[in-house]
């Protein structure tokens, strides 16, 4: 034989099914026990061939778990063995017995110096439930493959203990001015996704950064002190329990399928949460952060909160916050029909609130500031399209303004207050979080009335019936898919081989 060292990439992982096959462990000592130790787990029938044996060794032979021949090793009895370990103290018989066993093609691995005679190394190997993990630098590093071995293993510890993990703050708990602080605008938003990637006990995740909310949605263990960790790497470790909330296990998976059918959006029923929810998952995927099993969750929520909206639908009108916009526009404003509106915000609100509010009748310029919006050809002759280069020139002339920019600073301040219409009352919705409307500007003009979200919220308090009972109807239909909540958590516990 004119052996080579083998490189990890040389090396061709298996696992073998030894259950009922014959195994041969040349050898007594420590090593040949673990060895011993490690086919009784798989359910070989085992011959150990040695003239003296350990203590330990000697009580599987004597608990007839172990067939033992107490005599030198002989060239026969590799012959009919499935697998064969050479495992003495002594480097010449190990040598021998990997020949012996080379000549009658049998599996063979010796523990010593003669391992790259053999025909398989055995990895760093450990066990946990269902599942089984080997790691292996082919040959070249043992410390290695034990470290990488030991932390996989309290990986799998953690896994154990997994499960629906959602953690977060929204407008039920804080203000807007409150919550705004605690929202993952510009680059904190991946900054904070790779703080919690390196948290142990963190399998999968994203990120939802809403107007409303910000939560983590994760598959995590429900460990107390790894939950805390994610508090603080969240910063809701700054607020007071009853200013946020942790919801685990059925709680979590029932909570996703709420807020998947829009039961707790500021507009009950609204659908803009499911593309929120769609695109947080696609960037925690691109991230790195969320795989195949924050897929199935969010189908799974995405599914039930079908069910729900069927459900609640004969109760609760649909209104999105553009619906709720144009509704207060209406409440407030006179003659509604004929008046001048401001828009900034380029975005899917944006867009909306110019597709709602030009069909109402009134005279709209969109303002966009990075991304040029494109405007619905039937809607060309009702919307002017600037850039922000001309909004205070657009402020002196609008009625009204709304807000719905996705943006860390304030985009209407201080300074513009003497841009804005001084002959007649300008009513500002701001439905941006963080605040798009600096808050001292409503101070410097009596004609000036400036209404955020929680205000809307506050006003809305419109005939969608007791919610309350909307959000027990939309519990009992979630409580109908159980099967796949015990489903998802089946897959993260394992279960038999296919």
């Amino acid at each position: 034989m004119s052996p080579r060292d083998p490189t990890p990439e040389s090396v061709f992982p298996v696992s073998l099914l030894l259950d009922g096959r014959p195994c041969l462990v040349v050898g007594g000592g420590k090593i040949a026990t673990r060895k011993v130790r490690s086919l009784v787990e798989a359910g070989a029938l085992i011959t150990v061939v040695s003239p003296e044996i350990q203590t330990e060794l000697g009580e599987l032979i004597a608990a007839g778990t172990v067939k033992h021949l107490a005599r030198d090793f002989a060239p026969e009895d590799v012959v009919g063995q499935f697998l064969v370990f050479a495992a003495t103290s002594i480097e010449p018989i190990n040598r021998r017995v990997l020949e012996e066993s080379a000549k009658h093609n049998v599996l063979a691995c010796s523990v010593d110096g003669s391992w790259r005679l053999g025909r398989f190394l055995t990895p760093a190997t450990f066990r946990s439930r269902s599942v089984a993990v080997s790691v292996s630098t082919g040959g070249r590093s043992c410390r290695q493959a034990r470290i990488v071995k030991d932390n996989l293993a309290r990986h799998m510890d953690l896994i154990a203990s997994a499960g629906f993990l959602v953690l977060g703050t929204s407008h039920e708990q804080l203000n807007v001015t409150e919550r705004e602080r605690y929202h993952l605008v510009g680059s904190l938003f991946g900054e904070t996704g790779a703080m919690l990637r390196q948290v142990w006990g963190l399998h999968e995740f994203m990120l939802l950064n809403t107007c409303n909310r910000v939560e983590l949605i994760a598959l995590g263990t429900q460990e107390p002190a790894v939950q805390e960790l994610l508090r603080r790497v969240m910063r809701l470790d700054q607020l007071p329990a009853h200013a946020q909330y942790c919801k685990t296990g059925w709680a979590a998976f029932e909570h996703l399928g709420l807020l998947a059918a829009g039961m707790l959006s500021q507009s009950p029923g609204e659908n803009h949460i499911v593309a929120q929810l769609k695109e947080a998952l696609r960037l925690a995927t691109e991230a790195g952060w969320a795989g195949s099993f924050m897929e199935s969750w969010l189908s799974a929520g995405l599914h039930i909160s079908k069910h729900i909206r069927e459900t609640t639908g004969p109760l609760l009108g649909n209104v999105e916050i553009e619906d709720l916009a144009l509704q207060y526009l209406q409440a407030e404003l006179p003659k509604l029909r004929g008046r001048r509106l401001l828009i900034l915000g380029g975005g899917k609100i944006g867009e909306g609130l110019i597709r709602r509010c030009a069909a109402a009748g009134l005279e709209c310029t969109w303002c966009y500031h990075v991304n040029q919006p494109t405007v619905p050809p039937e809607l060309a002759a009702q919307v002017r399209l600037i850039s922000f280069n001309g909004l205070r020139d657009a402020l002196g002339q609008a009625d009204a303004i709304l807000c719905a920019l996705s943006s860390g600073a304030h985009v209407l301040h201080q300074g513009h207050a003497p841009f804005f219409n001084q002959e007649q009352p300008v009513l500002v919705l701001d439905l941006g979080v963080p605040h798009n409307v600096a808050p001292e500007l409503q101070g410097l003009s009596d004609n000036l009335h400036v209404v955020d979200l929680d205000g809307l919220k506050a006003w809305q308090r419109h005939g969608n019936g007791d919610m309350d009972r909307l959000l027990e109807t939309a519990r009992c239909s979630v409580a109908e898919h159980r099967d796949m909540y015990d489903k998802l958590v089946g897959d993260v516990q394992g279960g038999d081989a296919k």
